[in-house]
């Protein structure tokens, strides 16, 4: 699980470095973000308010990283299912099979077209 912060409180960004430690990291690098903040990203958001959120204020560390782990088995799961749902089926005809048609099928076009220019 890799983590980045977006997050106005100074003070909850330091209590969730030292809870998190390693687990941050940059945005570019991370799986999801924390933020106490309402924002869009293009990466999941793991938000934290004190009326709101997927957690709420105040917090220990074992209910923080539990709330977490819950969110990232779901982004996971998530990313699961639309890999699944994206799945190409094997085709029955083999590559091979189809890069020959392939060039069979423009072998007799570039034929055709050469002997319509030349008038043979």
């Amino acid at each position: 699980m890799k983590i980045s912060l977006v997050c106005q409180s100074l003070l909850l960004s330091k209590a969730l470095k030292s809870f998190l430690g390693d687990e941050i990291v940059s945005y570019k690098q991370c799986d999801f973000v924390i933020s106490d903040k309402k924002i869009e990203l293009d990466k999941p958001i793991f938000y934290i308010s004190s009326t709101e959120g997927a957690l709420l204020i105040p917090f220990s560390k074992s209910s923080l990283m539990i709330e977490l782990d819950k969110f990232y088995q779901d982004i996971l799961r998530r990313e699961q299912n639309s890999f699944e749902n994206t799945q190409v089926p094997i085709p029955h005809i083999a590559l091979e099979e189809k890069i020959s048609a392939l060039t069979e099928k423009f072998r007799k076009e570039l034929i055709q077209t050469i002997r319509d220019y030349c008038g043979s």
